[in-house]
């Protein structure tokens, strides 16, 4: 479950992997200007070339993406820099690669814009994950002009990604934080969250009594997954067992869809259900348990009452001592030249 830490400083892809080219009409060169085509032909030459970049970016192949340029192609770095050329690009490729082997892409084009029969336009996000070090994101506007029946890629402006951090993203699960407590005649249900020191998780500890004594103890972890746009938990408790979750706002609910192993290695899936009641009520309904391939019917219900906070505690802002983001860019933030 441990993430590694980065083992040196990284150096961060230039502009141009941002996405692949568009190269469409490969074949005998044609200069007759060509109608435009159809948007849903442009958005499926989009998936294909960018699937075809992703690949050989993904096995470090730097004279086959330099090659998806114009020799003449411009580049402008989140600084304000600015480079052109084809042979600069692939350098560029060839020494990232060789500074930070195993880096991978994703890309998530999002806007899309045909100017015209030979020019289009794309905006969207990618993602550099290294093979050390957390991950690499930017904003990027790419144009595309038609030469000789093939699309190349001619202009590439990249921008820091206006997406919030991950501390930022967990200031709307902030209301768990605090202490919450169901008490019944036999049995009393705790559960405390707190931030975590650096204030990008919300750490959460289950505790369950009978007549007084500890039977179960649950600590689960929760974040935001910036690859699947949604946040995540991970748990484990005091008999073994482990999970993991994906939540899904719905209103004022939360859709937990969760998975885990249980101590003697059986499989189990289940929905659990927050809604919020009130300021200081919560209410979960746990649906859909699977155990070993078996569904089991029937629902579980509880409503936590939040623990009127002691002085100075409860605070629903993440620790101000939790690092941001650096203001200008540093020699590891920055694109090679």
């Amino acid at each position: 479950m441990a993430t590694p830490e980065p083992s040196r400083p990284r150096r961060e892809p230039v502009a141009p992997i941002l996405l692949g080219s568009l190269l469409w009409g490969v074949g005998a060169p044609s200069t007759a200007q060509e109608p435009a085509p159809p948007a849903s032909q442009v958005e499926q030459a989009l998936r294909d070339f960018n699937a075809a970049f992703v690949a050989a970016y993904n096995r470090a192949d730097a004279p086959a993406l330099a090659a998806m340029y114009a020799d003449d192609a411009e580049v402008f770095e989140t600084d304000g820099a600015r480079y052109e050329g084809r042979s600069l690009i692939e350098r560029s490729y060839a020494e990232l690669f060789e500074a930070e082997p195993g880096a991978r892409i994703e890309l998530s084009p999002e806007h899309v814009r045909l100017l015209s029969p030979e020019v289009v336009k794309e905006e969207g996000r990618s993602v550099v994950l290294p093979a050390d070090g957390p991950p690499i994101r930017r904003f990027y506007t790419a144009l595309y002009v038609k030469r000789d029946g093939h699309w190349l890629l001619v202009s590439v402006r990249e921008e820091a990604d206006p997406l919030p951090a991950p501390r930022d993203r967990l200031r709307e699960l902030a209301w768990l934080v605090g202490e919450w407590v169901d008490e019944g005649p036999e049995s009393e249900a705790r559960v405390e969250c707190q931030w975590s020191p650096d204030g990008h998780f919300l750490l959460r500890e289950a505790t369950i009594r009978q007549a007084g004594e500890v039977v179960h103890r649950v600590s689960q972890r929760i974040g935001w997954d910036p690859i699947a746009g949604a946040f995540r938990s991970w748990e484990f408790d005091s008999e073994g067992g482990f999970g993991e979750a994906t939540w899904e706002r719905d209103g004022n609910r939360w859709v937990i869809s969760e998975s885990g192993v249980s101590p003697d290695g059986l499989a189990a899936s289940s929905i659990r259900i927050l809604e919020r009641i009130g300021p200081d009520q919560v209410r979960w309904t746990r649906t859909g348990l699977t155990i070993d391939g078996e569904e089991i019917s029937g629902e579980e219900r509880s409503v936590l009452s939040r623990v009127p906070p002691h002085p100075g505690l409860g605070d629903e802002a993440p620790p101000s001592s939790a690092p941001t983001r650096p203001t200008s860019p540093s020699h590891a933030e920055r694109s090679p030249r």
